[in-house]
């Protein structure tokens, strides 16, 4: 073990170090009566408590007026009642009132510009005979009488499609381990091999565009493969680089399977509430009462079909929900929001206690069992709250990000809104990458999730927090190896099974087995991205304990350190530092 303690520089290395942001002084603060300094063992005080008891009492809320919304539930009308009329129309309901109320409203909306009254008034349909394009709609039991039956048998897909579908998803999650260990054994070649994918791709576009004679087109993907190739030909010192980083980090894995097992029991996990949940938001939508149409404006006395301010024909009721249903709602989504973003937060909790330990272990220990349950025992006890903590952050930057959408939308021709969405988009890139280091250092010292926070960024602000700025690479390399293996397994599943379905004779077999070779792709992708995200998250981890270690002058695995190092060094600026004649420090390079 070497010593953490910094040595004496003189006053032109101290300030050239305080420049390049390497001064020692300021030192990652070791854990006072750890071995290691860095993680702690315990037993840790509970931190950010006030956040577990939030989240109880929402989750409790949402259960309760579940239950609540079952006990009043009402079923709605069926819906040729709602489509004409039929269940609104009694004395209580104002009908012909409530037409007359909903034209003033739709004439007044008109005036101010609000509405758009270019097409007929529904006070010149009013009384008149409706066009052959408003006749009354058909019931499904008319449609389907008059609808001659298609060659696609659901039930004949559905009998031989179940048995596939299983298959792809154990097939998928050994193709995910087999994805682990190509990373492992032969990295390079994999990173290899998705960069001339990706430029071959393009290439064939290319070459397709010009065989099509689409002039346009073929420029334009020229150019797009030109400059991907001069992209990865300028960066090919980081795409190995990144390839030894990604093979060396999933020696974490190797030492650590059970990461795995923990990380997919808790995305299984969180099944157990979404569904409740979203059960509990249909069953709130039933709480209401039958009305007459806001939209509606005119009723013809012989066919009955209604018609909205612009002539069109609509329902003449609606289900109009009780007043506290659109709270509840929006306090389940967010609780569904809140458990998910929980569930990926926890997993990160726990890869990085597990791979902070596996870090700091003494050389030469080959027994790490016992260490991934530590951590899931942390992140259930004295973290719960710091975990909570940072996943409401996450979810509300979730809620934020998808009211924003809906208003980009909405506003498509509005430059301002589209300037604070793309604004809005760098700020949530920060609170996400924060929140991320954040999770890892409580996972490792057992902080409050503010005081991590602060903590991790000082840390990589003193160390190299430019330099993490190459590792947007492996994202993109380990999502392109994944989407090469899924559409290869999906190419596989269609063989299979169109072979399959010609042996029994199935009249669709061409069709069946492209939907399951469809199907088996995307279920092969979603799982795939599963362990990628966990070899992110193993690479996350891995940097900020070589940043630790490095923070205190050691070196706990020097084959980390040989391969950060010169990540790093492709990154630091290149030049002297020099004193200007005001006394200020300042770069000077040729």
């Amino acid at each position: 073990r070497l010593s953490t303690a910094p040595s004496r520089r003189c006053d032109a290395e101290e300030a050239a170090a305080a420049v390049m942001g390497a001064d020692k002084t300021a030192v990652y603060s070791p854990i006072i009566g750890i071995p290691d300094g860095v993680y702690n063992f315990g037993p840790r005080e509970k931190k950010d408590a006030v956040w577990s008891w939030v989240f109880g009492v929402v989750l409790l809320a949402v259960v309760a007026g579940g239950a609540l919304a079952y006990a009043g539930k009402k079923d709605a009308p069926a819906p040729a009642l709602m489509q004409y009329g039929g269940a609104c129309n009694a004395t209580e309901f104002n009908f012909a009132q409530q037409l007359i109320t909903n034209e003033k409203n739709y004439r007044k909306r008109a005036v101010k510009g609000d509405y758009d009254d270019r097409t007929p008034s529904a006070a010149a349909a009013m009384g008149q005979t409706m066009r052959s394009d408003t006749a009354p709609r058909k019931t499904g039991h008319e449609v389907g009488n008059s609808t001659k039956t298609g060659p696609f048998d659901a039930k004949e897909f559905a009998s031989g499609a179940i048995v596939w579908i299983v298959i792809a998803f154990v097939g998928s999650f050994f193709l995910g381990l087999l994805l682990l260990y190509m990373f492992r054994s032969c990295a390079h070649t994999m990173v290899w091999g998705v960069v001339y994918m990706k430029v071959g791709c393009l290439g064939l576009l290319t070459l397709m565009c010009l065989y099509s004679g689409m002039t346009l087109g073929f420029i334009i993907f020229l150019v797009l493969t030109l400059l991907t190739a001069f992209m990865f030909y300028v960066w090919m010192d980081e795409l190995n680089l990144i390839a030894s980083m990604l093979s060396v980090a999933t020696q974490g894995l190797k030492d650590n399977p059970h990461l795995v097992t923990y990380t997919i029991l808790l995305q299984f996990s969180t099944l157990l509430y979404i569904f409740p949940a979203v059960a509990a938001m249909m069953f709130a939508a039933m709480n209401g009462k039958v009305t007459v149409s806001s939209k509606i404006v005119a009723q013809d006395p012989d066919t009955f079909v209604c018609t909205d301010f612009q002539g069109t024909p609509v329902d003449c009721c609606e289900w109009a929900v009780d007043s506290w249903v659109p709270m509840y709602t929006t306090l389940a989504v967010f609780s569904v929001f809140w458990v998910v973003s929980m569930a990926l937060e926890m997993r990160l909790y726990v890869i990085g206690g597990t791979l902070c330990q596996w870090y700091f272990a003494p050389a030469g220990t080959t027994d790490f069992s016992g260490i991934v349950s530590g951590a899931f025992s942390n992140a259930m006890g004295p973290s719960f709250g710091t975990i909570c903590f940072g996943s409401f952050i996450l979810a509300m930057v979730e809620m934020v990000k998808a009211a924003m959408e809906k208003l980009r939308r909405q506003e498509r021709d509005n430059i301002l809104v589209c300037l604070l969405a793309t604004c809005l988009e760098c700020v949530y890139a920060l609170i996400e990458y924060i929140s991320k280091f954040a999770t890892l250092q409580a996972a490792m010292t057992g902080d409050s999730f503010c005081d991590a926070a602060s903590s991790v960024s000082d840390l990589l602000q003193r160390n190299f927090l430019t330099a993490y700025g190459t590792y947007a690479f492996p994202s993109m390399i380990l999502q392109g190896a994944a989407l090469v293996l899924a559409v290869g397994f999906g190419v596989a599943t269609w063989l299979l099974s169109l072979a399959t379905y010609t042996a029994s004779n199935a009249v669709n077999a061409g069709l069946y087995a492209g939907l399951i070779g469809l199907l088996s792709g995307v279920i092969a992708f979603v799982v795939l991205s599963f362990f990628v995200m966990i070899m992110l998250n193993v690479v996350d981890a891995v940097f900020l304990c070589y940043a630790m270690d490095k923070d205190r002058n050691m070196s706990n695995h020097m084959e980390f350190h040989s391969i950060f190092n010169e990540v790093n060094e492709k990154n630091k600026p290149q030049g002297a530092v020099v004193q200007g004649p005001d006394g200020g420090l300042m770069y000077a390079a040729v």
